[in-house]
């Protein structure tokens, strides 16, 4: 078990020097990464309150508003009223919003294309099959 845990230690670290940092600073020429990630959020997810969209970034709504503000205050998210009960303010993405995170996560996927076109395809081939299995056994741990 130990041995476990210090692999996926070890595989955090190199996936984090490898493909997020870099990711980040893809995102960070136009909006931080916190801020990518809420628009992602909302992408997936279409509309949310802002206690939803807390919950799902695993911050406080604290922490969330002034992000959520700067965003709407730049057009890539907006505030509506819930159809259903007009007491919740719901938050979605703008267009604009979206077309941004498409262009950004075109780039990042670019960025790892380029780097996995660097892998032998037998490598390449491994590598898919042990990341979908991997993600499966990683998706069932609570």
């Amino acid at each position: 078990m130990e041995q476990v845990a210090d692999d996926l230690l070890a595989l955090m670290a190199c996936v984090r020097d490898k493909f997020i940092r870099p990711a980040e600073l893809i995102t960070r020429s136009r909006i931080s990464h916190v801020q990518f990630f809420a628009i992602s959020v909302l992408r997936r997810s279409g509309s949310l309150s802002m206690s939803e969209l807390a919950g799902k970034m695993q911050i406080s709504k604290q922490q969330l508003t002034p992000l959520v503000y700067k965003l709407i205050d730049n057009g890539l998210l907006i505030r509506k009223t819930d159809e259903k009960d007009r007491r919740i303010v719901r938050i979605e993405a703008t267009e604009t919003g979206r077309n941004m995170f498409d262009e950004i996560l075109a780039e990042i996927k670019k960025d790892l294309i380029e780097k996995l076109e660097t892998l032998p395809e037998m490598e390449l081939n491994e590598l898919e099959q042990t990341l979908k299995r991997t993600y499966e056994i990683l998706k069932s741990i609570y």
